[in-house]
């Protein structure tokens, strides 16, 4: 009887540690299941950050051309009245250009809103997760207030300043794909004198450094360096 119940009782530990490693097996690979799961989404939202951040950095560069085009015109008014020239129709589209404004909306973000649902951690790398929040949330917010700003700036200029010193604001077609329009002046001569435009004008060169240039400068940069982050990133899971 002892050597059956020795027998029996081996038998049962067999089968208690048979299970027990079964049940390790499933954990183990339902684990690396999850973790394989979990590895393909951030792949993917990864992706996602690197074609939204081509196609922001693409736009930075076409929010520079743009206001550059009011800065090259508010420097040929300026030129014109230092130099007391004589008025051409040709300048009806620089007093136009000079309020050009890009208003592209900051960055696509769409995928940071739903990484900010799912959870950060998705993002398995710390140093690309930390530059994502600082991207978008810090970089992002700075850009589109201080456009914001100049925006405004033009805006007011529409309503308090232009409208006493030009027949119209903004005249041209709408439907072209280039902004191109005319502001043809009520006095050219007078306005030359008008030391309120042209302080407006002056201000304005300002207010394009500091509220355009500088934040839509700097977070082209943060972009560039959290695309190749990403792009390591993709490369080494690649691999």
């Amino acid at each position: 009887m002892e050597n059956k119940t020795s027998k029996y009782f081996k038998y049962a530990i067999g089968e208690i540690i048979l299970v027990v490693i079964g049940i390790l097996i499933a954990l183990q690979i339902n684990n690396w299941n999850e973790k394989r799961i979990t590895r393909v989404k951030e792949v993917e939202i990864l992706k996602d950050f690197q074609k939204g951040l081509q196609f922001d950095i693409h736009q930075i560069d076409s929010i520079f051309l743009q206001y550059h085009r009011a800065e090259v015109s508010i420097n040929k008014i300026l030129n014109h009245f230092e130099k007391d020239l004589p008025y051409s129709d040709s300048l009806d589209y620089n007093f136009f250009n000079t309020t050009l404004i890009f208003d592209a909306g900051g960055l696509t973000d769409g995928v940071y809103q739903t990484l900010k649902t799912s959870g950060f951690d998705l993002i398995s790398n710390k140093e690309i997760r930390d530059m994502i929040v600082l991207v978008y949330d810090e970089f992002n917010t700075w850009m589109l207030s201080w456009e914001q700003r100049y925006i405004d700036g033009i805006f007011d200029a529409k309503r308090n300043l232009f409208n006493s010193r030009f027949m119209d604001s903004w005249k041209g077609d709408y439907k072209l794909p280039i902004e191109i329009g005319t502001m043809k002046p009520l006095n050219y001569e007078q306005l030359k004198k008008d030391d309120q435009f042209k302080y407006f004008l002056r201000t304005q060169l300002n207010d394009l450094g500091w509220l355009i240039y500088k934040p839509t400068e700097k977070t082209q940069i943060e972009c560039k360096k959290l695309l190749k982050l990403i792009e390591i990133e993709l490369g080494s899971i690649d691999k």
